[in-house]
């Protein structure tokens, strides 16, 4: 096919990613906002090695599962890419890719639950980092254009929660009012370059963080002192450097300007606290719905011992504790440990012992400690576990294990290896994102005999 040839095509799949697929003759065309069943006269805009990408110039049968997006930046923003999906079609697409992945990636044959969907899609983000910078002389925030650097300035995301939004455009006009500059890559001068907001849904605890090019900001103090007097609600204010140049957001150096510098938030009966860098997931209903069947998964009782590896400030294993006779819980990020420990001594948790370290080490230490594992649980970073870890789970020998993943592909690779030593028992996706193409999977394995 050629660039700006045009035909007449219908959808018959998606690609992971959420695009529409059409094929051609032996062409195959990818189809941004095209749904499955669609019937469209269809633009071709790139053409590529082993595929084509294409527009919708014209809607011929639109899909019953067709729905009009709610947010008027959706085509040119990244934030999200199923908002023209309905829920319903959702729940289908993400059950799919489960299933398909595992196939494909794991050699996984497996029935696949329907996905366990979220009962509210929108606002349910608790944690929101928005990058800002200047168009035409004027200060924007907002979300990058996919696949570049320019901002599609937003002033009410529909996926985040109300909180940030209004942190956010609140701190952006006194960015306007003290004439402090966004940070400018190309240039590389300017100061602030995210705008970071955490809230605890249960405490009505709110953070802010500055992501700032230098430590030396005009006017921070009289910005920090505004902010403070506009939201009662927000605890703590930190100003994070990040003198890079790339596209890493958060830097190592951590200035608190206000507050303890952590927020606290309660997830199943439990107080957590909450520093800039823990990992705490993002949809605070989701979470619960998360854990709760990765628990019930887990058959637990009170004589088991349970290894919580990449573990992060402990709540999965501080969730899980009162029901088992000890926890370890494993994480290399170290701010994350001492949380999970503090978060133990707040919770008047005594059973739980977190070590900060590579899971694969730490678990090579258990094993020649001879401490033997009834139940793992893992959830790893979006990369997957590491082949150590990995080697070291098959040689501590758990009877069950429980995979929790936010990256169906780097989990089904895993799988690959985990299913010569342990049969799969039950793969469950549930929707912790609504409005977009990801996914989190929990999947239940019993050691096979040996």
């Amino acid at each position: 096919m050629k660039k700006k040839e045009r035909f007449i095509g219908v959808c018959s799949d998606y690609t992971h990613e959420g695009l529409g697929v059409v094929k051609k003759d032996h062409d195959v065309i990818f189809v941004k906002n095209l749904l499955v069943g669609e019937e469209a006269e269809i633009e071709i805009i790139k053409v590529l090695k082993n595929y084509c990408v294409g527009r919708v110039y014209k809607m011929i049968k639109p899909s019953v599962d067709r729905e009009e997006p709610i947010c008027p930046v959706y085509k040119q923003c990244g934030g999200c890419s199923l908002m023209h999906m309905s829920y319903k079609a959702q729940q289908a697409f993400k059950t799919k890719r489960v299933k398909d992945t595992m196939e494909r990636i794991g050699q996984v044959f497996f029935p696949v639950n329907d996905c366990l969907m979220d009962e509210e899609i929108y606002h349910y983000r608790n944690k929101v980092q928005v990058p800002v910078g200047l168009k035409d002389h004027k200060i924007v925030a907002g979300f990058y254009k996919p696949h570049t650097n320019d901002i599609i300035e937003n002033d009410f995301c529909f996926i985040q929660n109300e909180f940030s939004n209004e942190v956010t455009q609140y701190v952006k006009t006194r960015l306007e009012k003290y004439h402090i500059q966004p940070y400018e890559k190309v240039l590389k001068q300017g100061y602030i370059k995210h705008i970071l907001t955490r809230y605890g849904v249960h405490t009505n605890e709110g953070m802010l963080a500055l992501i700032t090019y230098t430590k030396k900001v005009p006017h921070l103090n009289d910005l920090v002192n505004d902010v403070h007097n506009r939201f009662p609600s927000i605890t703590t204010i930190i100003q994070n450097i990040n003198p890079r140049h790339d596209n890493v957001i958060l830097g190592d150096e951590v200035n608190v300007l206000y507050g303890p510098g952590y927020i606290h938030d309660t997830l199943l009966g439990n107080d957590y606290t909450i520093s800039l860098k823990s990992f705490y997931q993002i949809n605070p209903r989701q979470v619960e719905v998360l854990y709760t069947k990765a628990i019930e998964l887990a058959n637990l009782n009170k004589d088991d011992i349970v290894l919580d590896a990449y573990c992060g400030i402990g709540t999965i294993g501080l969730t899980l504790a009162k029901d088992v006779k000890k926890v370890y819980g494993i994480e290399v990020v170290e701010q994350a440990i001492e949380d999970a420990k503090e978060n133990a001594k707040r919770n008047n948790i005594k059973n739980a012992e977190f070590i900060c370290g590579d899971a694969g080490e730490v678990a090579l230490e258990y094993k020649k400690q001879g401490i033997h594992f009834d139940v793992v649980i893992v959830d790893p970073p979006r990369k997957g576990c590491s082949e150590l870890f990995l080697k070291q789970l098959i040689e501590l020998s758990p009877e069950r294990l429980v995979y929790i993943s936010c990256n169906v592909a780097t989990q089904a690779r895993d799988m690959q290896l985990l299913t010569q030593y342990y049969e799969v028992k039950e793969i469950q996706p549930v929707d912790m994102f609504p409005q977009t193409t990801h996914v989190e999977t929990v999947v239940l394995m019993s050691r096979k005999d040996k």
